[in-house]
């Protein structure tokens, strides 16, 4: 079952789909840049605007590796911008598909 791309972007990244769109977090307040491959192995969510630049991987793959466990949150090892662009979403699909040097962090851990 694929993932619905009304009011969503697609962008190719190697051989690989995925969709990507920014919405409101109810509970944080913050936009959330939602990245999310065609298969759904690849699920992350990125807040925007934040002290602290991180991603939240909730799929089943993160930098090469099977995930078999709820949510894991990661320090972004670049900046992220103010404005989200694709350019944005395809750095942090390289990172988390092809990257090895993620530094997990908790979630008591992130600053705001």
């Amino acid at each position: 079952m694929s993932i619905s791309t009304k009011r969503r972007r697609k962008i190719i990244v190697g051989d690989r789909a995925y969709v990507w769109y920014v919405a409101p977090d109810d509970d944080s307040g913050y936009d959330v840049l939602n990245i999310v491959s065609d298969d759904k192995y690849l699920i992350l969510s990125c807040p925007l605007k934040t002290r602290t630049d991180y991603v939240i991987s909730k799929g089943r793959v993160f930098q090469q590796k099977e995930i078999h466990s709820g949510w894991s949150r990661y320090l972004l090892p670049f900046g992220i911008p103010d404005a989200v662009t694709p350019k944005l979403a395809e750095q942090i699909i390289v990172w988390a598909t092809e990257g090895t040097d993620a530094v997990p962090i908790n979630a008591g851990e992130v600053r705001l």
